[in-house]
């Protein structure tokens, strides 16, 4: 196993949490709006898809 390797387990682990409290404060907000894709909250879709790129905004590897 090289260093680059060790980054990208490191980055993905990273990426990972981030998508998993992306998700997290989704639901959260969610569940105080009330305004689910349930609900027919029609902006559900478009949260959720800013929510995760805030989140997962760390640079890119070439």
């Amino acid at each position: 196993m090289d260093i680059n390797d060790l980054f990208d387990g490191i980055m993905k682990s990273i990426n990972q949490f981030a998508d998993e409290i992306a998700e997290q404060r989704l639901q959260e907000k969610m569940l105080e709006t009330g305004r689910g894709p349930e609900n027919g909250g029609k902006n559900a879709e478009n949260f959720e898809a800013k929510e995760k790129r805030g989140m997962t905004d760390f640079p890119k590897r070439e």
